[in-house]
């Protein structure tokens, strides 16, 4: 489910792998261009590999075979690890190769996981999902690149043999045929020689085509074919990039956590305790004005104003409280949306459905973002009234706002998770794993959706 929002300032776009034809670079683009820098950088390519797949292909050969043979040994185990460790940098460097000679964007997939021990070692090396996939490249990649250096290669030959074939054919050792006259030239059948000057035009015609077209147009679309292969397998997965965007967005979360504690704990030390300390001088000089004797209406206005500096340390105290946990969602998400409705600056329709429990960290994601997003649409949006649903499942927490608006709400992707906006309803969304949609085109209606996991697994 997706859930849309409005507000004129706002500009946007959430972070997605880029597709394989963008990561190929000017593979994507190259055709039958005899004189791109790209057609004979691929050539190179293929020449190279034909050598670098071989020792892959060794290697992946002797990680797998290493590893099943010893596997019942204690050494087995470990080693294998270790090779499929060894096999995810050399993924790293036929990647690198890839991205430097191809121009290509294959980005790196993520770093191994460290076990602890000699145990973690064995399991993070066994279960490193990069290291299998290198194998599998080195694999396949001994297939592909033998295939296209071979075509490539034979091509292009052709292509060079022919276009200067006038020049020496000549060289070529004579054959007699049956009527008893003697030719010297290629032979394509038994009594049919390219020794005369239409034959020999034609065929550096033909060939002139294989190379200027016929030649780079299979050169770089086999270097492109290797180039997609190498995305595939030796780049981040959409499992791994997702898991590592939600793990960038709980550090990022984490960070606007202990920012907030740190700030909260300025305003405790430089306020409140100022104040606490205040009122207990005042108290403490009261009662020694007391003890020496002097009148009680003279000490009156001292202890009035101990008493006045304790209800402003109250009323800081409870701003620092509601700062860290809304009073409203005491009673639970519904009620929190029902008074955040009631006193918004829009007329607001709201509708809740919570049938199942919703983790506390959740609820305040949604109340903050319902807070904001009602407040972006008073401000820009030109509407006057919006709709908020929001309901549960077995397992996700939903939460739709709409206005009527005039519409152009935009992500700009810059803000921080301690910020306003919609870039910050956009990171306090998925720093729980959820996903933030928004669609506003110009016009309107502006729609918010919000789908977070209902209950929140640290």
């Amino acid at each position: 489910m997706t859930t849309t929002l409005h507000d004129a300032h706002s500009v946007g776009s959430s972070l997605r792998p880029s597709p394989l034809f963008q990561r190929t670079g000017a593979l994507a683009k190259a055709t039958g261009n005899f004189f791109a820098g790209i057609t004979w950088r691929s050539f190179g390519y293929h020449l190279v590999m034909l050598f670098l797949t071989v020792l892959g292909f060794v290697y992946a050969v002797t990680a797998v075979s290493l590893g099943l043979s010893l596997a019942i040994l204690v050494i087995g185990l470990p080693l294998a690890a270790a090779m499929l460790l060894g096999a995810r940098y050399l993924g790293d460097g036929f990647r690198v190769w890839t991205n430097t000679t191809l121009d290509t964007r294959i980005p790196s997939p993520p770093p191994a996981r460290r076990g602890q021990g000699f145990g973690g070692f064995v399991k993070a090396g066994l279960s490193d999902v990069a290291g299998w996939r290198s194998i599998a490249y080195m694999v396949i990649t001994f297939i592909t690149g033998i295939f296209a250096f071979c075509v490539s290669v034979t091509f292009f030959a052709v292509g060079i043999g022919g276009v200067t074939y006038p020049l020496w054919y000549r060289y070529l050792p004579a054959q007699q045929i049956s009527d008893g006259t003697w030719h010297r030239g290629a032979q394509y059948r038994p009594e049919y020689f390219i020794d005369t000057p239409p034959r020999i035009l034609a065929q550096a015609i033909i060939c002139l085509v294989v190379l200027v077209w016929v030649w780079p147009l299979l050169n770089n679309s086999l270097a492109r074919l290797q180039a997609v292969l190498a995305a595939t397998l030796l780049g981040p997965t959409q499992g791994s990039i997702e898991r590592h965007k939600v793990l960038l967005n709980q550090a990022r979360s984490a960070e606007a956590s202990a920012q907030r504690m740190r700030s909260i704990e300025r305003d405790l030390h430089d306020i409140t305790q100022a104040q606490l300390v205040a009122i207990a001088m005042k108290v403490g000089d009261a009662k020694e004005r007391l003890a020496a004797g002097e009148e009680p209406e003279a000490v009156l206005k001292t202890l009035d104003s101990a008493h006045l500096t304790s209800k402003d340390a109250l009323t800081d105290l409870r701003g620092l409280v509601q700062g860290i946990h809304p009073a409203a969602l005491n009673d639970g998400l519904g009620t929190a949306l029902n008074t955040l409705s009631s006193s918004s600056a829009l007329g607001v329709r709201l509708e809740t459905s919570f049938k199942h429990e919703i983790s506390p960290a959740v609820e305040a994601v949604a109340y903050y973002a319902v807070a904001e997003l009602l407040t972006n649409a008073a401000k820009h949006s030109g509407a006057r009234e919006a709709q908020v649903r929001a309901w549960t499942d077995a397992d996700r927490l939903y939460v739709t706002v709409v206005d009527q608006g005039h519409g152009g709400a935009v992500l700009r992707g810059v803000a921080s998770l301690h910020g306003g906006g919609l870039d910050g309803v956009a990171e306090r969304v998925a720093s729980t794993g959820g996903k933030f949609d928004l669609q506003s085109p110009q016009g309107g209606p502006t729609m918010a959706t919000i789908t977070m996991p209902r209950i929140l697994k640290v």
